[in-house]
Order: C-alpha cells, then structure tokens, then sequence
C-alpha cells in the first residue's frame, strides 16, 4: 500500500502531470478502496493545516546545520583522497604501459633488422611474368583506343543524334522555369 499511498499523496499536494492525474482519477472511479484511501488522506491533510506552526528549537536547527556541514567536509575530504588516488594509479598505469611499448616496439625492430641481415638461401628467380588476356571475345565501342585513329564514326554519330533533337518552345507546352527574386525581411 506504500505506493498507492505515495500516488495519493502526490493527487492530494497536486505534483501530478495532468495526464496521470486524469488517469488517476479514471483508477478511482473504478476502485473504491482507492477513492476511500484518497478521501481520507484529504481529511487528514486538512486537519494538518489547522494545527499551528511551531518552531524548532534554536539548538536543534545549530546541531542540524553543524552535522550537516561536517558531512559535507568529510564527503569533500574523502572524493578528493579518491581523486589523488585515482589520478596516481593512472598515471603509474600510463607510464607501465609506455614503458612496455616502447621495449615491445625497439625489440622489435631490432628482431627485424637481424632477420633482414640473414642470408638468402632459397633459389627463387625474380622473372616478370605478362598475364594472359583472352581478346577473342571483345566487343568494341565507338570512341574506343582502336578507332582513335579514325574520327569519322565518331562525327557522324554525333550528328545523327543532333538531327533528332527537337526544339521545345511556348508551342509545345513547355514553360522553363523562371527565376524569381523573394524579398524578406527580419523583425528584430
């Protein structure tokens, strides 16, 4: 019942969004228990309010805020250890790790470069080889590198397709688009 009873309480001070709040009221008109539970919370609100108002006592508000304070500090004390301790294990974390790349790194180069200075024993000859490309099935185009040679195809082709090509003007429908100048303006 905590939980209904948190509902209720955030219904009765009015911290609900007006959408849970119509879908609360929606659970109360189905649940009578709820809407019983509601209504004496209400009840009990109210006779809160007609209660007066007393004042702590001046030591008990010192105490509080003294406590308080020190709670903070201790908080403040300890982060800052854990920060200290944190950025030197970091620290000591980062300078391991260069240490140990930088061995890995000129050990390594070290192991190349006396592998590079060992003897070739294997007898592999270094001849170039030409791959072969079958042409017997080639499909050539106009433009291509073999009639390069020979413009004429090329020409005529392109005035073939010149001559087909028709003008398109206010007789035919065509409208081309216009360029227009909008101007705005900005209040500030």
């Amino acid at each position: 019942m905590q939980k209904s009873e948190d509902v209720c309480i955030r219904y009765l001070m009015k911290e609900m969004d007006p959408s849970e709040e119509i879908e609360f009221e929606r659970e109360m008109m189905t649940d009578e228990n709820l809407l019983i539970e509601v209504e004496s919370l209400r009840k009990t609100y109210q006779k809160l309010g007609k209660l007066p108002h007393w004042e702590p006592p001046p030591d008990l508000s010192a105490k509080i805020a003294t406590d308080a304070v020190q709670a903070q500090q201790e908080q403040i004390k300890r982060s800052n250890r854990w920060t200290f301790v944190m950025s030197r294990s970091v620290a000591a974390a980062a300078v391991a790790i260069l240490i140990i790349s930088t061995t890995i790194y000129f050990s390594n180069g070290e192991a190349y470069t006396q592998t590079d200075t060992i003897p070739n024993t294997t007898n592999l000859t270094t001849e170039t080889v030409a791959p072969w490309v079958d042409r017997s099935n080639t499909i050539h185009f106009a433009g291509t590198s073999l009639q390069q040679n020979n413009p004429q195809p090329l020409q005529l082709e392109r005035d073939q397709s010149f001559s087909r090509l028709k003008l398109i003007n206010a007789e035919t429908g065509f409208a081309p688009p216009t360029r227009k100048i909008v101007l705005t303006s900005s209040s500030r």
